[in-house]
């Protein structure tokens, strides 16, 4: 796996609807407009931004870890108005297995679009074939549908039932495991 390829290229994406890249200050009032609907984090490990602040600080933490070299994060960015509507990316690098993890978030205004698969095809296909992975992954709460649904057009194979994995809001919540692999392809 090549991740000092991945940080260094800082690569951006353009599909038919959206285009892909690195997300910035610049972005703060968008970001959190986004970010500040519950129904965006509703089944996420991360709290509904509540102040501006919290979007800040998000975004300097991603802009730590692109300096880290630890996690790589996009912006959605729609081209017909130029609008952030989500994020996404890859974390949990694991070099020596040449293994990393899928997350993403769409602001619900673009739910049911097809818009999260959109953006997350070229980061499949971008790690698959620049970075040489072997696995992807991808967890959903097992009640996001939607998120789920996201994976399998990703071409993910649901892997199984995390039971009582994580704790969400305070609720110990299953996950659905899928997975990618370069056989796969």
């Amino acid at each position: 796996m090549n991740v000092e390829k991945l940080f260094a290229e800082l690569p951006e994406f353009e599909t038919q609807r959206l285009k892909l890249r690195r997300l910035t200050m610049d972005d703060l009032d968008e970001y959190y407009a986004f970010a500040s609907d519950p129904r965006v984090s509703q089944q996420s490990l991360w709290n509904c931004h509540e102040t501006v602040e919290d979007s800040i600080q998000y975004i300097q933490r991603v802009l730590d870890n692109y300096e880290r070299k630890t996690v790589h994060i996009w912006a959605f960015i729609l081209k017909e108005t130029g609008t952030l509507i989500g994020r996404g990316g890859i974390f949990d690098l694991n070099e020596p297995m040449q293994s990393a993890e899928l997350g993403y978030a769409i602001a619900s205004s673009q739910w049911g679009k097809g818009l999260a698969a959109e953006a997350m095809q070229p980061i499949v296909n971008y790690c698959f074939r620049e970075l040489d992975c072997n696995r992807l992954e991808g967890k959903c709460n097992a009640g996001n549908i939607g998120s789920a649904r996201v994976m399998e057009k990703l071409g993910m194979s649901y892997e199984g039932l995390l039971r009582k994995q994580l704790k969400i809001k305070g609720v110990f919540t299953d996950q659905k495991l899928y997975s990618r692999i370069r056989d796969d392809l």
